[in-house]
Order: structure tokens, then C-alpha cells, then sequence
């Protein structure tokens, strides 16, 4: 394998302070699997116009797939395949990573907002220059996270975490300072071996004799009072994703993907204050489920009109987001046409379960798989 390369962006404003305000603000698969199968993509009818109908994985690049097992499988992750060495020529198609060895695992967690489990597929790569992000900040541009709803404390994950040493704490700036030393943990940013940003959110069990809460919303009419923030028991909750122009970035996810966000407000900071940050939180189905998961599009002010991260899908700590679609030549072509940079060698790729194709989106980069399940 050819030496890894560092990679770190150069802004390094305070994400943790500003989310963790929206924080407090607010509360205050089928698709998941390797892709194995060979051949040509095969045309399908343009009897629609492509639909997004949710999200349907999430992918992480790694580097040690072993690593990141037992850190996942300590957070409640299951394996629910895994995959030995090999050149895999439809996943390289698909990731325009020709000539690559890989392997990869696909983890299962329970959903927040279903019955359905949630799947992260994670890959590491070797045969191939890897540049390697795992030291950005949890503000730069490349960076993001992924939020998991515990029950009633954060202190046991932490714990379980650090019982095999894999327990990393990021620093940040958060409101209220250090938590109680005692008590119930609410929530914590942690940080898997490659750096990815992982935030704990504990639902908290409802204190003895308090009336029912209200009924929460899990759409873009929520409020900051009655916003489902955590869904309806542990699990999967959403991915978070720092863009560059916030209104750029709506275009995509909104515009082509579907995704329900309230709109972009406009309005400057008051005379005198910072610039604020911009925290869409944007409400897409989880596949083939009635549960709502989320797509957190974060504009910081220090990462405005910077140029996008030279991120390849390989990279040590690349994460992607999977969408499964009907007619997924229709959504391509309105991918494209809104900017989006394919990835996939040729476009649409066929694969095992279907057809696919890897795009970056028109801001950050960011980087999106549309999968169409065979029919």
C-alpha cells in the first residue's frame, strides 16, 4: 500500500459550542451491504420523474476495519457481514477507487424513530494513496457527525468505552461548562479511531408524578418547543454534515434529495454580533419506513467562500450518505444538472442488490450515494 498521506483543513472555528447551543435550543438495508456483483448497468424505463424515498445507510471509511468493529460493537452496533480482502470490481466502479483491495463490514444498529435497523458499512482500503482525515476539527470543512440516542445517560457508553480503551473526548467549547460529577450524563461528544465526530444524546426517563409530554414533531415545522429530537427510543438519530454555503447546500438536499428543512433564514446577527451559524435540520424517511431521521446541514462563518476539501471517497475518514430512489436515472440527471460531481466510473453502476451511483454534492463535496433496489 502506498504511504498515507495527513490531510487537515485549515479553518478551525468551534462547532461544539454552537451545536451544543442548538442543543439546548431545542431540548434544552437493504441497502447496507457490500457490493459484490458484476456487469454492466442496465437502462431502466424513464416512466417518472425519480423519487427519493429516504435514507437508507450511512458509510465510513476507515483505517482498521477491526478498530472500528469493536468501537461500534461497544455502542450497541451489530455485524451483520463482513467481507475479507479482495478486489471488489463493482465497489471500486461504483467508488472510483480502480484497482483497490478491500474490506468491509456491514454494523447494524436499532433506529431511533422505527423498527427498522439502521446500517453503517465501513471499508478500509489498502493498494491505493490515501489521504487521511481523522485529525479535522469538529468546525472544518470534510468534517461532521453522527448522533445516537442512548437511554437516561451518557455515562455508561463513556464508560464501556473507556473499559477498552477507545474512549476519546474531544475538546470542545461547550455551554455550562463541565458536566455534574454526579448524576446522569446528558449528552457527550466521543470520537471513533478515526477521528469521526459521534454524539450521545440521552433520552431522559420522565421525572416521578410530571405530566405526559406534549406531542413532538419530526418535520420542518417544528419548534425549538416541540421539535422529536431523539426519537422514540435508543438508537440511530441522524448525520450531521458542515457546509460551506448553507443556501447552496439547501439547493441539493432540499431541492434534489427531497429533504423537508424549514426554510433559510436570511437575517444578518444583530449590530455588533458575530456571525452566527446556520443549523438546517433537514427530516428525510427512513427507506421504506413511517420514521423520520434527520440530515444536519451546518454553515459555520469561518468556512464561508472557502474552497471545498480535496476529499477522495477512499480517505481515511470519509463518511457518505446512501439514498435509496425509484428510477434512478431521472434523480441522476437532476443531480447533475444541479451541479453534483459523479464519482462512479461511467455513472450508474449495476450492483448486487440493484443499481447505484456515487455523486459529490454542489457545496462541500459531500458525498452521496442513490441506490435503486432491483425490482
Amino acid at each position: 500500500m502506498k504511504k498515507q498521506k495527513s490531510e487537515r483543513s485549515l479553518s478551525s472555528g468551534n462547532f461544539g459550542f454552537i451545536v451544543a447551543a442548538g442543543i439546548l435550543a431545542v431540548a434544552m438495508a437493504t441497502a447496507g451491504i457490500a457490493r459484490t456483483s458484476a456487469g454492466a448497468p442496465n437502462a431502466a424505463p424513464a416512466s417518472d420523474e425519480g423519487k427519493v424515498l429516504g435514507m437508507a445507510f450511512d458509510g465510513h471509511q476507515v483505517s482498521n476495519l477491526d478498530n472500528s468493529i469493536k468501537f461500534y460493537e461497544v455502542l450497541d452496533f451489530k455485524v451483520s457481514s463482513k467481507t475479507d480482502w479482495k478486489v471488489d470490481k463493482v465497489a471500486n466502479a461504483l467508488g472510483g477507487t480502480k484497482g483497490a483491495m478491500s474490506r468491509t463490514a456491514v454494523v447494524a444498529m436499532q433506529s431511533s424513530v422505527s423498527d427498522k435497523p439502521f446500517n453503517l458499512i465501513l471499508t478500509e482500503y489498502k493498494g491505493i494513496d490515501r489521504k487521511d482525515w481523522s485529525k479535522l476539527t469538529s468546525a472544518d470543512l470534510g468534517a461532521g457527525h453522527m448522533d445516537l440516542t442512548v437511554m437516561d445517560d451518557c455515562n455508561p457508553s463513556m464508560d464501556k468505552l473507556k473499559a477498552v480503551n477507545l474512549l476519546k473526548v474531544p475538546q470542545m467549547n461547550m455551554p455550562g461548562g463541565a458536566p455534574p460529577p454526579n448524576g446522569p450524563r446528558r449528552f457527550v461528544f466521543v470520537q471513533d479511531p478515526d477521528g469521526w465526530f459521534i454524539e450521545l444524546f440521552a433520552k431522559m426517563a420522565p421525572a416521578p408524578g410530571a405530566p405526559p409530554e406534549a406531542p413532538k414533531v419530526s418535520n420542518s415545522t417544528a419548534t425549538q418547543a416541540n421539535i422529536e429530537r431523539l426519537g422514540k427510543q435508543a438508537g440511530f438519530n441522524h448525520i450531521g454534515l458542515n457546509v460551506i454555503d448553507p443556501a447552496k447546500a439547501l439547493a441539493f438536499y432540499q431541492g434534489v434529495l427531497g429533504g423537508d428543512y424549514p426554510a433559510l433564514d436570511p437575517a444578518p446577527a444583530a449590530g455588533g454580533a458575530a456571525p452566527r451559524m446556520t443549523m438546517l435540520n433537514g427530516w428525510f424517511p427512513q427507506a421504506t419506513t413511517a420514521g423520520n431521521v434527520r440530515l444536519e446541514l451546518l454553515g459555520s462563518p469561518q468556512n464561508r467562500d472557502k474552497p471545498a476539501p480535496d476529499q477522495h471517497f477512499a480517505d481515511i475518514g470519509v463518511n457518505y450518505v446512501g439514498f435509496q430512489v425509484t428510477n434512478i436515472d431521472a434523480v441522476y440527471a437532476k443531480a447533475k444538472a444541479d451541479g453534483a460531481k459523479t464519482v462512479s466510473d461511467g455513472g450508474i453502476v449495476k450492483v448486487s442488490d440493484g443499481r447505484a451511483v456515487m455523486l459529490q454534492d454542489p457545496d462541500v463535496g459531500g458525498f452521496v450515494e442513490l441506490w435503486e433496489p432491483k425490482k
